[in-house]
Order: structure tokens, then C-alpha cells, then sequence
């Protein structure tokens, strides 16, 4: 019984040596196939930029364990993977963004983390800077699988 779809898998956290991308990112084909292996975090800033006080969960939702659709799109205007169709996901607590949401967030795409020291996600699960551009070139085109840990 094979999957009829490619996926993105984020590991643990823990399962690279980065200090920021703590988790291991693999790229499985439609096969079955590894095509590539990467840094990333599926988990969003643990502080707010504009106001470093704010930290942890009351700086950003964190998605919930799962499994996402995905889909090639842009994020600011650059490619990035769509999780969603920008529709709803749950997360793990309230939005703090937008209370109104409860525990949910929308607009979630997989991109490049702006720099190596921190994220830059308010809620995206991202992938290492410096890795970004081989990530994006190894994932096969139409939709595919993301998972959450």
C-alpha cells in the first residue's frame, strides 16, 4: 500500500545539531524515495521581534501534530510551500496574533528562515537559510504531504 503523494517530514526537535534548526527535515518521494535531508523547525520564534519580551507560546501559534496538504506557492512574493490552501490549521495554542481565531492560524507556508540565529516565523515551519535553495529545488512539483511532529 504506497502513498499516492510526496511528503515533507519534520522530525523531533533534536535531531540535527543546530542550535535554531533543531529538526531533521526529509524530503520522501512518491516511491517511497529519500531525496533529500535538511534543517528546519516546525516550531515559530520563541520571541517577537518588534517587542523581545513576549516569548514562547505568547509570541506565536505553534501548529498542531499532523499531517498538511501542500502545495508550491510564495511566500513575500518568493516560491514557499502553501500548507492549506492558507485555509485554517489547528495549533497547539490560542493564536496570539489573533485571539479571535482560538486555536487555529491560517496563511502557513514552509519557507526560508531569515537568518541563522533565529526563524523569523510567526507560525511557519521553516527550513536553515543556507538550505533553502537545494531544499526547494529537490521537492517534486504538484501537491504533496506536510508532517508535523
Amino acid at each position: 500500500m504506497g502513498d499516492s503523494t510526496w511528503k515533507v517530514v519534520f522530525g523531533e526537535t533534536g535531531t540535527t545539531s543546530d542550535s535554531v534548526y533543531t529538526q531533521k527535515v526529509t524530503i520522501i518521494s512518491i516511491s517511497g524515495e529519500v531525496l533529500g535531508t535538511f534543517k528546519g523547525s516546525s516550531t515559530p520564534n520563541p520571541f517577537k521581534p518588534s517587542d523581545p519580551s513576549i516569548k514562547g507560546k505568547e509570541a506565536y501559534p505553534f501548529i498542531s501534530k499532523g499531517s498538511y496538504g501542500l502545495t508550491h506557492g510564495t511566500h513575500k512574493g518568493r516560491p514557499a510551500l502553501v500548507v492549506s490552501n492558507n485555509q485554517f490549521v489547528p495549533t497547539r495554542n490560542k493564536n496570539p496574533n489573533f485571539p479571535d481565531y482560538g486555536k487555529r492560524a491560517n496563511y502557513i507556508h514552509v519557507h526560508w528562515g531569515y537568518k541563522t540565529t533565529w526563524k523569523g516565523s510567526a507560525g511557519c515551519p521553516t527550513i536553515h537559510p543556507g538550505q533553502w535553495k537545494d531544499f526547494l529545488a529537490k521537492v517534486p512539483s504538484g501537491s504533496g504531504i506536510l508532517v508535523v511532529p
